[in-house]
């Protein structure tokens, strides 16, 4: 801007001034001063329903995949070596002579 077109809108405000009541300006002085005083708006309030969902997921997560006990997936051993223990006790004759049964059936073949 040159310094005419400043000059001119320099005399503009300054006769606004003048012209303004005494009421307005102080409406206007009022309402700056609460501008500046306001608060900023609290956004929080989405915050705290996120953060428990995201905390309730991790929980829920965590819960189902345990390694000491899982509630999705059964025991893998579920036939315990008592189990194991009683069939060698009944078939013990035979567990003991089958390497005389494999070599009487690798004699007749």
């Amino acid at each position: 801007m040159n310094s005419n077109t400043e000059r001119s809108l320099q005399d503009q405000l300054v006769a606004l001034e003048r012209d303004t009541a005494n009421e307005d300006l102080f409406r206007l002085a009022q309402g700056r001063n609460n501008a500046l005083q306001q608060k900023h708006r609290k956004t929080s309030s989405i915050l705290w329903p996120a953060l428990a969902t995201s905390m309730g997921s991790a929980l829920l997560i965590a819960l189902l995949y345990a390694p000491t006990g899982s509630l999705l997936s059964p025991e893998r051993e579920i036939i315990g070596d008592d189990y194991y223990s009683e069939l060698a006790e009944e078939n013990f004759d035979l567990y003991d002579d089958l390497e005389f049964y494999d070599w009487l059936a690798d004699m007749e073949s």
